[in-house]
């Protein structure tokens, strides 16, 4: 549940509380990073006990290591990281696509959609790694095949796969599958993309009210 505490009558800027299974997130507010279930620099306790509230843990990381079921099998994220009584958001593993296919986000803004010059900065920062260009990622109408950063090991991850693994994660709030296209794209295939994204944003929502 979502409500409004204030809003600016001049910039329309709001206050708002997120109310969750596990604890409330005032908004505007700081969200951690603990993208394999832990954050780095500090545990969970020094940044609860600082107030932090809402935690961002990635879904494709651990689908891959230890994988949703282990940690649904552990009672969820929250108990298998022992903060209990927080907010855990996850994602839907969409922006590996872009990073797997493109290398960061700097590096695609870099090479200014010249193909050879990501490849080659691509390669440079990764080390050559096999996992991590064009073959690492193949997107269709159905979803993403991935090949995985640990081993190369391909899997697919469909808008109805990562409801799934996000519910067996636990978090609190889950976001549906997107493909994130590079920033220099032809105009006809981000449209092309953002059409899919929304027929994939429906079938997630069909899968969760499931």
């Amino acid at each position: 549940r979502f409500e409004i505490l204030h809003q600016s009558s001049k910039s329309m800027a709001r206050v708002g509380r997120i109310h969750t299974p596990h604890g409330i997130i005032d908004t505007p507010g700081f969200v951690a990073v603990a993208t394999n279930g832990a954050l780095k620099g500090v545990d969970f306790r020094d940044a609860d006990e600082a107030g932090q509230q809402l935690v961002f843990s990635n879904t494709y990381h651990l689908m891959l290591h230890p994988g949703s079921e282990t940690i649904q099998a552990a009672g969820g994220i929250h108990a298998f990281t022992n903060r209990r009584d927080r907010p855990f958001i996850t994602d839907s593993g969409g922006f590996q696509v872009f990073s797997l296919a493109y290398g960061s986000v700097q590096e695609e803004l870099s090479s200014k959609g010249n193909k050879s010059e990501l490849k080659r900065s691509s390669v440079k920062s990764n080390r050559g790694c096999s996992s991590m260009g064009k073959d690492a990622v193949k997107v269709s109408e159905e979803g993403v095949t991935f090949r995985s950063y640990r081993d190369g090991s391909k899997f697919l991850l469909t808008p109805e796969s990562t409801v799934d693994a996000q519910k067996e994660i636990g978090a609190d709030i889950i976001i549906p599958l997107d493909e994130l296209p590079p920033y220099h794209i032809e105009r006809q295939k981000l449209v092309e993309s953002v059409d899919r994204s929304h027929r994939w944003e429906a079938r997630s929502l069909q899968q969760h009210l499931k």
